[in-house]
This record gives structure tokens, C-alpha cells and sequence, in this order.
């Protein structure tokens, strides 16, 4: 390799030796200078350890075919390498970042490749944790199952959004970035609006800020928790908000509530059954002895009579409330349901009058495990509520199937109670009437409550029915659209 003259080496040392930089001298790819700087980037502790040596040595493997090319550029055409970024290899094999330029340059008459290299392995650092910061963030961006938006404060134009947010809103990920919030079709109750926007401006952020919330297209309204913060993107005083529906939650909630309310009304119907019972009783024989005193031909015999015929009446509804209260006894033992309805609801039929018809699609099920006169109680109290729904006469339909309950078949109707998982036998009655609405069906087990005329029910009907299935380890729900019918599904355990 040939040498640099001594006298115009140390000339040049004398220019570049200390500079804060780091420069080095090549030939044919070769270290012949490397000033201090570039020494102790190296880690170099004598000249033997980078004096003739290749440059590729200290290059990440990377790195090679780059640096090969510059220098072959640099000493071929004399053209100068415009800075970049790289990365070298020092002599203990750490890996230095640095930003290179390469250009051709003349000292003592030979033709040498001038590298001067200045240390970013700080920022570089600093960089790539940013961006495995920024990588980290769009990660759980992207992913977070709450819906998050950034929206620009003076236009509300939508900046970024992930995809629970477009699902939250019903909007289009490829297309909503650059949207106007206006553009989406949210509404949201203008006094609630007006809230969060005034609270939004005064402390620039909320927490946690319970609303409701509905496209332009629907008519439901939804709950939705909102928490925000401003921030500045692009110099530009900016919005990020998360969102999460909780209207399921509201739903349970709201399920648990009316379980806990039927729980307590159940408990208070049980306590005044049984003093009512009592009373009863008391009545029923002070008026039977009083009848056995008097003479057969006493005209006040008729009226005594009746207070008996009272008290009959008023023990059956103590009884229905004993039924909801479920704190009556039941003869729990297995028998075959199909038969059990068959029997039962020809019986009943000879009472629904002659516009009543019945389709039945009893399906091959096993025994059930319940009190085979309370579940003739329930039917009748079914069919007499599928006749009175349908006033000019119709089809009642009865099915039964075996099913494989799991705390989720029947969540959404029956939330606020422990769903025993298991086999059971679901037997359904349906009729074509007037149907429910979605608040008259949220009431309809609650006691006393009826829609018929005054003096044409007590409302306890379908509360006797809950209680008696609730008794049997079953459960009851309802499938209800008014002006379409109503088919109430009760579900049995298998024997």
C-alpha cells in the first residue's frame, strides 16, 4: 500500500488531528489516517490495531456492500458520497451509530478517500425508543377493544380512529380519517353534549363521563362511558377520547335489579300468604261451627255459605302467592311432559272456547324432574293467557325439545340469575294475538301487575307460573312482538 509523505501527513494532522469529529484517511479501502477522534470512537488503543487494516473490518455486516460501493465510487470517478446514516463495528465488537460523508481528496500528490463521521449513536437511541414508543402505541391502538379517536379541536376533523371506535360508530376504517366528526351521523342528547363540551374546554379533559349516544338512521339509544384529553398535534390544539359502550352493562345491571326486586316482593307476597292463610282458616271454621249450631231450614245458612265459598276463593290466590313466593311444597318427581300436556291441555281446551285450536310439535323428550300438577297449573295459566291475546280466535301452538343449557343460552332474557348448566327440556306455548311491548314484557312477572281490564284478572297469573318454575329449578323468559304474538319458554330439568 503506498504511504502518505510524512511532511504532508503531519500538515494535515495539524488541520484535522483534534477536531470533535471524526476523520479518517483511505487507500484502496485501507485506514492510513485516523485522527484522535476517531480513535477513541473505535476504542483504539494503538495504531496497530487500525493502520492498513480494511475498513470492512470495522463495518456491521450490513454495512458491507455499502461501504464497498462509496469507496469504489469515491476512488473510481472521484464523485463525493453525500451523507448517510451507519453503523461501524468498534474494536470490541459494540456497534457505533455515526452519519458518514465520503469524499475525494489529495494529500502529497496521492489520491486518498476522505470519511469524516460525526457520533449519533444518542439520538439514534433516542430514535429507535421513539419509534418502538410510537410502535408500542399504534399496537395498543389498533387493538384496544374500547373505541379511541383523535380529533382536530377547531374543525373536528377525525385524525386517526381504531377500528372499536368505527365499530362502536358504524363507520368505514379505510375511509373516516379526514372526516368531519358531523359527517358520522352521531347524535348525542344536547344537554349532555353541551356538558361535555363546556367541561372539555374548561379543564381540558374528562374522566369517565357517563352519555347516551344514536346514528342519525336508528331510533336506539346506547350508553356510552367517555373519557378525554386535548393535546397538541402538529401545533394544533387536538382532542383524544375513548370510548366504551356499556349499554349491555346498563342492561344486566338493570336485569339484576328487577331479579333482586321479584327476590323481595316474592319474600313479602310468602309472609302475607301465610298470615292471610291464618286468618282463613280462623274464618272458614268459626263459620262452619256456627253453621253446624243453627238449624238446617235457618235462612242465614245462604250467607254463611258464601263467607265459606270466600274463603275457598281467597285460600286458591294464597296459594298463587305461595306459588311466586316459592314457599309452597311440591311432590318434585319424574314424569313424561309430552303426556303430562297432552292430558292436561285437552282438558283445558273444552274450557278456551270452540275458536281455539291447537298445533302441537312435541318433539322425543326425556322425563322431567317437577310437580306434574304445578306444571298443569303453569299450562293452564299459558293457555288462557294465549286465548285472551287473541279475542277472535286462533292457533296455539305447543312444542317441547331436549336442550344443553350453558350460562350463555339464554343470558339476554334471564340475567340476574346463576344459569345451572345441564340438560333440560324447553316446552314453548305460542299464540298469533296482540303481543307485547318491550316495557309491558319487562313487567310481567312482577305480581299484580295486569294488562286486562279492572275485574278481568288479579295479576297474578304469570307471577304464579314464575315462582312454580323458579321452585322447579327451571326458568322462564318471554318472545314478545306487539301486533305479531307472544311464545312464552319454560325449561324443565331432565330426570
Amino acid at each position: 500500500m503506498e504511504a502518505l509523505p510524512p511532511e504532508s501527513l503531519a500538515s494535515y494532522d495539524a488541520v484535522f488531528g483534534e477536531l470533535p469529529v471524526m476523520v479518517a484517511l483511505l487507500r484502496h479501502g485501507r485506514f492510513v489516517y485516523l485522527n484522535r477522534a476517531g480513535q477513541e470512537g473505535l476504542g483504539a488503543t494503538s495504531r496497530e490495531q487500525w493502520l492498513g487494516r480494511d475498513v470492512e473490518l470495522f463495518s456491521s455486516e450490513e454495512e458491507v456492500p455499502l461501504v464497498r460501493e462509496r469507496i469504489a465510487a469515491v476512488e473510481g470517478s472521484h464523485a463525493t458520497a453525500p451523507l448517510r446514516h451507519g453503523r461501524f463495528r468498534k474494536i470490541d465488537g459494540t456497534l457505533l451509530d455515526v452519519e458518514v460523508m465520503t469524499l475525494p481528496v489529495t494529500i502529497g500528490g496521492v489520491e486518498v478517500a476522505q470519511c469524516v463521521a460525526t457520533d449519533v449513536s444518542q439520538r439514534a437511541a433516542a430514535e429507535r425508543a421513539f419509534a418502538h414508543a410510537e410502535e408500542k402505541f399504534a399496537t395498543a391502538f389498533r387493538a384496544s377493544p374500547d373505541g379511541i379517536v383523535i380529533v382536530r379541536a377547531r374543525d373536528r376533523t377525525i385524525l386517526n380512529a381504531n377500528p372499536a371506535w368505527c365499530t362502536l360508530t358504524g363507520c368505514d376504517l379505510a375511509t373516516i380519517e379526514g372526516r368531519s366528526l358531523h359527517d358520522l351521523g352521531i347524535v348525542l342528547k344536547p344537554d349532555e353534549q353541551r356538558e361535555l363540551i363546556t367541561r372539555i374546554e374548561r379543564d381540558g379533559r374528562v374522566r369517565d363521563v357517563a352519555l347516551q349516544y344514536r346514528r342519525e338512521d336508528s331510533t336506539e339509544w346506547r350508553w356510552a362511558v367517555v373519557s378525554v384529553e386535548t393535546f397538541i398535534v402538529d401545533g394544533e390544539r387536538s382532542v383524544l377520547a375513548i370510548t366504551r359502550d356499556v349499554t349491555e352493562d346498563r342492561l344486566l345491571q338493570a336485569r339484576l335489579r328487577q331479579s333482586q326486586k321479584m327476590d323481595a316482593v316474592g319474600q313479602l307476597a310468602g309472609g302475607i300468604a301465610h298470615d292471610f292463610n291464618n286468618l282463613l282458616t280462623v274464618i272458614r271454621a268459626n263459620t262452619e261451627l256456627v253453621i253446624d249450631d243453627l238449624p238446617s231450614a235457618e235462612p242465614v245458612q245462604d250467607d254463611l255459605n258464601s263467607i265459606i265459598e270466600a274463603c275457598d276463593r281467597a285460600a286458591t290466590l294464597t296459594r298463587q302467592l305461595l306459588a311466586f313466593s316459592r314457599t309452597q311444597s311440591l311432590d318434585i318427581r319424574p314424569f313424561d311432559l309430552n303426556d303430562a300436556l297432552r292430558t292436561a291441555g285437552q282438558m283445558i281446551s273444552r274450557m278456551l272456547g270452540p275458536g281455539i285450536a291447537f298445533e302441537w310439535r312435541l318433539g322425543d323428550v326425556p322425563n322431567v324432574l317437577a310437580d306434574r300438577g304445578q306444571v298443569e297449573q303453569i299450562l293452564m295459566n299459558l293457555l288462557v293467557n294465549a286465548r285472551d291475546a287473541m279475542p277472535d280466535g286462533g292457533v296455539i301452538e305447543l312444542e317441547t325439545a331436549r336442550e344443553t343449557v350453558t350460562p350463555e343460552t339464554f343470558s339476554e332474557q334471564v340475567t340476574g340469575i346463576a344459569v345451572v348448566p345441564g340438560e333440560y327440556v324447553r316446552w314453548t306455548v305460542t299464540d298469533h294475538g296482540h303481543g307485547m311491548s318491550p316495557e309491558t314484557r319487562a313487567h310481567v312477572f312482577e305480581p299484580f301487575f295486569t294488562t286486562k281490564q279492572p275485574g278481568s284478572g288479579t295479576g297474578l297469573g304469570l307471577a304464579t307460573v314464575y315462582g312454580i318454575v323458579k321452585q322447579s329449578q327451571g326458568y322462564i323468559w318471554i318472545d314478545s312482538t306487539l301486533g305479531v304474538g307472544t311464545s312464552v319458554h319454560v325449561y324443565l330439568p331432565v330426570a
